[in-house]
């Protein structure tokens, strides 16, 4: 369950900074004052992406202190 959140997570990231830059192209072009809305998809995507790094440094830590366990380590 829980890498099917990761891998749909990374997709809903990925699909943000699209939307994203899509809008931000298009707001010059026509005209558009997107700022908030464009900081707020920046926010959402920077929040999942931290998730997703910092799960990873969890799983690499928790794999570092099986290891000295192992070993007899601290």
């Amino acid at each position: 369950m829980k890498e099917k959140v990761k891998k749909i997570s990374k997709y809903v990231v990925n699909g943000l900074n699209f939307i994203n830059l899509v809008l931000v192209g298009l707001a010059e072009a026509w005209g558009w004052h997107i700022d908030s809305i464009s900081k707020s998809i920046i926010v959402v995507a920077g929040a999942i992406s931290v998730y997703l790094v910092s799960g990873k440094l969890f799983e690499e830590k928790e794999e570092s202190d099986e290891y000295d366990i192992e070993k007899g380590e601290d």
